[in-house]
Parts: structure tokens; C-alpha cells; sequence
């Protein structure tokens, strides 16, 4: 592991033994800094759960003017601390050994321009450290899990929407496809994605009004080719886990009924966020699925909508005006449906035709 660029470019940083630490890739720092570049010149900058101290001696290293680092493990310290002997930043670093909570609660004396949190897996500790740090609610599939209703309350205040791990029967079988969701929702709306597949290092991004990206390069990376007809598109869709012979019947059978028609071709990822990727991308024209939640799909309509395409749900919604194209409609992320369109040179009036046909072939259920 090495740093990537600034005044300690190409020299290598060493990390903590074993396995309870997860050495940031490079490509996976390179692409992060790619996003915060022009973010990073002269702030205070907080790296959490430090570990080798990588990412905060990145930030050094780009132009930072201070860095805090805390962790409680005495050899990611001592770590930490030899790196920044190596690169000489040692001068513009502040280094804790101690209980995070405590470290955001009781040592920042200035307010930081930007956090890096990157807590040990399945620990829940984000749970607790994102509220110490800024107004915010947290949804994810592990702590929707563990509440008492298992239901979903995505509010009107700034909510980051997360999904360790989608994809996680590939992850067990070693398919590729896996990935992590990082959704920014204020109003109920994603303003802000992030969706990484760590195994084939792609980074897709999004901000709202910002556009959408795959590691640096703006989607769609497939240019708004026009889609003809469903007749000659390219599909994904999912089967998900059993979920009683009714429902995978409805499920199969909308499958069916799309082959039927017939359409180019259907494809399945086992990954919610990166099928709604591939639209963005442009290497599917639709994506439809029903059984997601909301973490499976927040990050992934911020991408999908910068990049030019279109997220609505299976059908129109309840008392909306019949001249609002379907492309306009508002997706409520809860309703655990999901239909996308790829961007189209032909613009929105051709996206929600053809929306409006793929709809007359799928079924539902709650």
C-alpha cells in the first residue's frame, strides 16, 4: 500500500497484522480522492477508526493542513505513527489511542471539513458514531433488522441509507459481483450515492445536479444510444431469496411474460445496486425487480438519474396528474418495486413509452 499522490507520492505505508484491519486499496483511494480533490486543500481532516492511517496521510499528502487519526488498537497507532515518520507529516497530525465515541465527543476543538469513517464490519458502531457527528438519522439492513417493527422509517432530515453488503450469496460463492451502498436521502430523496464493488474496483458515484460516474469517468460510458423498441432491449432482473410459491410465481411468471414478448435478452447480476448500475452505464437498457428495499435501491436511483436515466415503480402512483410523464414520477424508496430505464438520446418522452410498455407485462405484490 502506497500513497497515491501530493508531497508524499509512491511511498509505501505499512499496516497493522492480521485481520481485524482492512488496508484501504489503492485504487479504491485513488478514486476516493478523485471525488474530494478539490475538497481537500487546506482542510482539517478527521480519519476514524485509522487503522494504518492511509487515508488521512493521503490527505496530508494532497494538501491538508491538519489531520486528526484515532484508533484503539495500540498497533494500528504505532502504525499510524511510523507512517507519518515516513512521509514527514508527522507536524500536521494529532494521533489518538482511544474509544472512538469518546474521541468525537470529548478531543475536536475545531470543526472538521471532512470525516473518514470506516468502522470494523457487522460491529453496528456507525450507528452510534454518525449521530455524534452531524444531525442525522442511519437506515441499513442491520439495523432495520434488529428493530422492533422491521419496517423502514425514512424520514425528512438528512438520512444515510447503507448496505454493507449487497450481493451476498455472490459473496459467499466467490461471483464477483458484490458490493457496498452508501445513499444520502434529505426529503426522502437521494441526494447523493456511492456504490463500490471492491472485488472489480469499480466506484460509481452520483450528487444530485452533479452527474454520475464510474471510478472517474462520467456515465453513461455507453453514450445515449437509442433504444428502438423493448423488442430489441437488453433486461435484468432478480429471483431474490424464497419468499413463498405465490410470489415466485409472480416473479418468475413477469420474467416470463418479458421473454414472451420477446425482448433481446434477460440477465441476473445478484446485486440489486449494481444491475441499476449497469443501466447507468448503459450496458442494460431496464432493470426491474420486486422485493428490494430501500438500501438495495437509494444509492443506486441517485446514479441512475444523474446519468440520465429514469427510477419509478411498477405502476402510476395514486392520485398523480395523467400529463406528468412517467419518467417524472416520484419513486418512493420504501415501496419495494423497482423499474429503470437507461438514458436515451430520444429524451424522456420515448423513456416513458417504453416504461409504459414494460409495465403492461409486470405483475405485483405487496
Amino acid at each position: 500500500m502506497r500513497v497515491i499522490a501530493g508531497t508524499a507520492r509512491s511511498i509505501n505505508l505499512i499496516t497493522p497484522k492480521g485481520f481485524d484491519t482492512r488496508p484501504t486499496t489503492d485504487k479504491y483511494k485513488e478514486t476516493l480522492f478523485n471525488c474530494l480533490q478539490s475538497y481537500v486543500g487546506n482542510c482539517v481532516f478527521v480519519d476514524l477508526f485509522a487503522g494504518s492511517g492511509a487515508i488521512g496521510i493521503e490527505a496530508l499528502s494532497r494538501g491538508a493542513a491538519k489531520a486528526y487519526f484515532c484508533d484503539n488498537s495500540k498497533e494500528a497507532i504505532n502504525c499510524i505513527k511510523e507512517n507519518l515518520s515516513k512521509t514527514k507529516l508527522a507536524d500536521k497530525a494529532v494521533v489518538y489511542k482511544e474509544d472512538v465515541s469518546f474521541f468525537v465527543k470529548n478531543r475536536i476543538k475545531e470543526i472538521p471539513d471532512i470525516i473518514f469513517l470506516d468502522p470494523p464490519f457487522k460491529l453496528h458502531l456507525e450507528k452510534d458514531i454518525i449521530p455524534l457527528l452531524v444531525s442525522t438519522d442511519l437506515i441499513g439492513e442491520e439495523t432495520v433488522s434488529a428493530s422492533e417493527s422491521k419496517k423502514v422509517d425514512l424520514k425528512d432530515i438528512p438520512t444515510w441509507v447503507i448496505d454493507p453488503v449487497d450481493g451476498t450469496t455472490n459473496f459467499v460463492h466467490g461471483f464477483p459481483f458484490v458490493c457496498i451502498c452508501v445513499g444520502l436521502c434529505v426529503n426522502k430523496k437521494p441526494v447523493l450515492g456511492v456504490v463500490y464493488n471492491p472485488i472489480l474496483e469499480e466506484f460509481y458515484w452520483g450528487i444530485e445536479g452533479k452527474g454520475s460516474f464510474m471510478n472517474d469517468r462520467k456515465l453513461p460510458l455507453i453514450k445515449n444510444t437509442p433504444i428502438k423498441s423493448i423488442q430489441k432491449s437488453l433486461f435484468i432482473t432478480e429471483y431474490g431469496y424464497f419468499l413463498g410459491k405465490e410470489k415466485l410465481d409472480i416473479k418468475v411468471g413477469n420474467a416470463k411474460s418479458m421473454l414472451s414478448i420477446p425482448v433481446h435478452g434477460i440477465r441476473s447480476l445478484g446485486s440489486c445496486a449494481l444491475d441499476m448500475c449497469q443501466v447507468a452505464r448503459g450496458g442494460a437498457d431496464f432493470y426491474f425487480e420486486i422485493g428490494i428495499h430501500t438500501w438495495d435501491v437509494a444509492a443506486a436511483t441517485l446514479i441512475i438519474r444523474e446519468s440520465g436515466g429514469a427510477v419509478v415503480g411498477y405502476s402510476r402512483p395514486a392520485g398523480i396528474d395523467e400529463n406528468i410523464l412517467i419518467v417524472d414520477e416520484a419513486y418512493d424508496l420504501n415501496q419495494r418495486k423497482v423499474l429503470c430505464i437507461r438514458s436515451t438520446k430520444e429524451g424522456k418522452e420515448m423513456q416513458s413509452k417504453l416504461l409504459e410498455e414494460v409495465r403492461k407485462n409486470l405483475k405485483e405484490f405487496e
